[in-house]
């Protein structure tokens, strides 16, 4: 069955999430080390990691702004008040929106696919608290060129752990299941989910910290750089 449309994963894929997070906690220890002087990046990282856990175990949709720094005032013992909370809360998800790291070439391959007349779309997380993601998947809007963006337990029932959130957006597409291409960096919940929905699939391992965990399924295809989704293409079609 020839390809007729690429959905991506939109974290780590088509964004370098994990260089942006990275960045704004920067901005937020220097503004925590102006406020309290016995802050440093050692004591910063081991305080963020047990606030991590516990914001992890919250259900995305349970979560808010302010939610992670209201954990971290708890878990560093610091006097931090809640003028402070917001300021870092700000600061966090402005970066995020704002600051984005693109993935290397995305706009030239996102303009060559429409060129090639296929449908495209975005299949991601809930995000780290509720609104987050959609505002920035519109800051992240390139002219237009998505069909569907879709964020898994927002404009569906399905979180991405669910093959059927991967068909869902392949019906949005007006595509069968087979003539869908995905492009996502975590292989336990993109490869292994898409391909139980049955699509092709295509590991992005240019971000994935995580690029030898094993999960059940293989990817059809490994690549470290989008521009070789046109090779893959040549090959399928």
């Amino acid at each position: 069955m020839k390809i007729k449309g690429i959905i991506f994963d939109f974290d780590n894929t088509l964004i370098n999430s994990s260089k942006t997070i990275d960045n704004a906690n920067k901005l937020i220890l220097n503004k925590m080390q102006e406020d309290f002087k016995t802050m440093d990046l050692k004591t910063f990282d081991s305080i963020k990691k047990k606030v991590q856990k516990k914001f992890d175990r919250v259900d995305p949709l349970k979560r808010y702004k302010r939610l992670f720094y209201e954990i971290f005032a708890e878990e560093s013992g610091l006097d931090i008040d809640a003028k402070q909370i917001d300021i870092y809360s700000e600061i966090f998800e402005s970066h995020l929106i704002n600051r984005m790291e693109f993935t290397e070439g995305v706009d030239e391959v996102l303009n060559g696919l429409k060129k090639r007349n296929l449908k495209i779309g975005i299949l991601t997380g809930e995000g780290l608290y509720p609104g987050l993601k959609k505002t920035t998947l519109d800051k992240f809007d390139y002219n237009g060129k998505f069909d569907v963006k879709v964020i898994a337990r927002n404009n569906i029932l399905e979180s991405k752990h669910d093959p059927n959130a991967f068909k869902k957006t392949a019906a949005m597409l007006k595509l069968k299941i087979d003539e869908v291409l995905f492009v996502g960096d975590t292989p336990e919940i993109d490869i292994d989910n898409a391909k139980a929905a049955g699509m092709k699939t295509v590991l992005f391992d240019k971000y994935n910290e995580e690029k030898h965990k094993i999960s059940k399924s293989k990817p059809d295809f490994v690549i470290e750089n989008l521009q070789e989704i046109y090779r893959i293409l040549d090959q399928l079609n």
